[in-house]
Order: structure tokens, then sequence, then C-alpha cells
């Protein structure tokens, strides 16, 4: 299926674990690539066939042309051979500049992914280190209940043991 500049400019990706799905990036990514190897195969074929006319083309410039009564010639018009040089350079021009603004539009759609993606990664970090500020105030918040909880429970305990000591039942 042929991948056209307006499917590339309209690509939408997946969300996936705070960014976009990785394997589909690359799958759209890997269709782009090959429909640009599938130009360029093509333009080099085109250029090939371009030096097979202008060779054609100078192989009948240079040949005698005999015209019998009543026949028309057999493409042996230079201006046949023109027309066809310049349709297949307005070809190939227009292959190229196709290919060019595919490779830019991927660029730029590749661009804006990665700058996504930072920005949803520094997004991220600021939160864990939000996250990993309020975990440290809670762990020293525990922390000191518990210290205080133990100094509360061996006074408690001390204060028990000088009433048991103290105690007239112990004497």
């Amino acid at each position: 299926m042929a991948i056209t500049v307006k499917d590339i400019r309209e690509q939408e990706f997946i969300m996936k674990n705070g960014g976009y799905d990785v394997d589909q990036v690359d799958d759209f990514l890997d269709a782009v690539a090959n429909q640009m190897e599938a130009v360029l195969r093509e333009n080099a074929k085109l250029k090939e066939e371009l030096n097979q006319a202008n060779a054609a083309r100078e192989a009948l410039e240079n040949a005698p042309v005999v015209v019998e009564e009543n026949k028309l010639p057999a493409f042996n018009e230079p201006s046949y051979f023109k027309n066809l040089e310049t349709t297949l350079r307005e070809t190939l021009i227009s292959a190229q500049r196709i290919a060019d603004e595919t490779i830019d539009d991927a660029r730029k759609k590749a661009r804006k992914l990665v700058a996504e993606a930072e920005e949803q990664v520094s997004a991220i970090e600021e939160q864990s280190a939000q996250k990993m500020t309020e975990a440290k105030a809670d762990y020293e918040a525990l922390k000191t209940s518990f210290e205080d909880y133990r100094k509360n429970f061996s006074d408690l305990i001390d204060a028990h043991a000088k009433l048991l000591k103290d105690s007239p039942l112990f004497d």
C-alpha cells in the first residue's frame, strides 16, 4: 500500500506507558522507509530509461529516415523524444520532490515525537522527585513518631519498675 504525504501528516500513535508505542512508531517508520526505497528504485529506473531513450534518440537522429508513401514515420521525430525526455525529467523531479517532502515530514514528526517524549520524561522526573521528597518527609515523621513512642514506652516501663520497686509488697 502506498503511503501518501497526507497519511504521514495524519498518522497518530497510541500512548503507552507514558509515551508513544515504540513498536507502532517503528512500524510506521519502516513503512515510510519502504515507500521511500520504492520511490528511489523507481527514480533510478526512470533515470536508466531516460538514458536509454537519449541513446535511442541519438541513434535515430543520426539514422536516415525513409518514409514510404501513405505511411507515418515510426516515432523517430525529434519532437517525440524531446517530449518524452521532458516528461521523464518532470516525472523524476516530481518523484524526487515527493521523496524529499516525505523525508522532511517524517523527520519533523520524529522531532516532534522526541520533543513530546522529552517533555513527558521531564514531567515524570519532576513527579518522581516530588514523590521522593514526600516519601522522605513521611519517613522522617514516622521515624520521629517511633522514637517518641519508644521513649514514652521506655519511660512508662521505668515508671512501673520504680513503682514496683517502691511498693511495700516487694519489701
